[in-house]
């Protein structure tokens, strides 16, 4: 099992597929690399070195033994990379992971040649109604409590439009179910997705969002917006991040990466080859 012990303090389980470009793929809050496995490894390792891993906190890494931040998890990134042999690659980052994805541009702008932002944002300044103070939501603690922990997960995933549209759950229920059946067995636990989460309303980088300097892509689905309004988030990222490319992709949510995958991984593709270059 392909395991890295970095400088960061943690141990980070990874994989890296096929060979080309290095591409690194940062999953949402508390997701693990299994959720790339079934779309977009395949297909993107067949010209990319394609590279996934496990933040600290969920599936095989260390999990979170004291308080976890974002530029914590972003140096965990660099580290790896270092720990790779890879002096720059591509980032993906989605939800939470374009957090991390976002630090990396800003804190080690060398290591990463392109940046593609999906369903992310880069703070509570960036978001609105209640959400646009620091701290955990009311509504994510009160359903964690209402639900239980595993519930809350599978609901969210299963029958809500987060992930998901709803048409698309009632044609592909096998699809919807097969995607959280990936994603929960190396789920983050309670008190480590908790810390994550915390970590994630915390973070504030709104105000630097005119420092990044690679090329950036942006992309969110125009049925994004539930909870935090992904779409209104991801507007101020292409807004205010100098030269950013900007993608609302048509009847999507939270999750095109499994709802869409050949079309996602289609412009994935494209953006990386045309930004092969650039640095």
């Amino acid at each position: 099992m392909p395991v890295a012990t970095l400088p960061t303090g943690v141990d980070i389980y990874y994989e890296s597929h096929g060979k080309g470009e290095s591409l690194v793929f940062i999953p949402a809050t508390g997701l693990s690399s299994e959720v790339w496995k079934a779309f977009q490894v395949p297909e993107l390792s067949k010209s990319l070195d394609v590279i996934i891993h496990d933040p600290r906190g969920c599936g095989r890494s260390t999990r979170v033994q004291a308080v976890c931040t974002i530029d914590q998890m972003a140096c965990d990134v660099v580290a790896l990379l270092d720990h790779l042999g890879i002096e720059s690659a591509h980032v993906l980052g989605h939800s939470m992971g374009g957090r991390i994805a976002l630090a990396m541009a800003l804190n080690f702008p060398r290591k990463v040649k392109s940046l593609i932002l999906a369903a992310s944002g880069s703070g509570p300044a960036a978001r609105t109604g209640t959400d646009c103070i620091p701290g955990l939501q009311f509504f994510l603690v009160l359903e964690l409590v209402e639900m239980g922990f595993e519930e809350f997960i599978r609901h969210d995933i299963c029958d809500t439009e987060t992930y998901f549209t709803t048409d698309f759950r009632q044609r592909h229920p096998d699809r919807v179910r097969a995607f959280y059946q990936s994603a929960w067995p190396t789920h983050s636990k309670l008190p480590d997705y908790l810390q994550l989460c915390i970590a994630r309303h915390n973070w504030e980088a709104t105000h630097r969002l005119r420092e990044v300097k690679v090329p950036t892509l942006v992309v969110v689905g125009d049925a994004d917006v539930g909870g935090s309004n992904h779409v209104t988030q991801a507007e101020v990222l292409a807004n205010r991040i100098p030269g950013a490319e900007f993608k609302l992709l048509e009847g999507q949510s939270h999750g095109f990466f499994w709802q869409v995958p050949e079309e996602t991984n289609a412009w994935i593709r494209a953006w990386v080859e045309n930004h092969r270059t650039e640095r």
